[in-house]
């Protein structure tokens, strides 16, 4: 929370870190928004799977975390079974179920395919 001159003031942080799955379900995106739905537009489309609280500097945690699956210097990763099995806990944590099951399924699918 913001510090300010006035005790009895609250100030609601609204920005929060989403994770995108990208429309070839190869990649995430680790971006912060203010905005609900996580787009701020003109960008590469995406499915939101699930958002945590927090700004740049959890933003920059996750892309620190994730630096191996950094696409160049953007905020896109490759969904390897590492994040994805992260990404999937978040989602079971958050209730966002649909999600969580979409994620299982591609990364399931991933693991058929490469046992065969």
């Amino acid at each position: 929370m913001q510090e300010t001159l006035f005790d009895n003031v609250v100030i609601l942080d609204t920005r929060r870190v989403y994770f995108g799955l990208g429309a070839c379900e190869t990649q995430i995106k680790i971006g912060t928004s203010r905005r609900p739905s996580g787009h701020r537009g003109g960008e590469m489309h995406f499915d939101e799977l699930c958002a945590v609280r927090g700004g740049r500097s959890v933003e920059e945690h996750y892309h620190q975390k994730y630096a191996a699956e950094r696409i160049g210097k953007s905020e896109w990763f490759r969904l390897t079974n590492r994040v994805g099995f992260d990404v999937m806990t978040m989602c079971i944590e958050q209730g966002r179920i649909a999600s969580a099951e979409r994620l299982k399924h591609i990364l399931l699918k991933r693991l058929q395919r490469d046992a065969a």
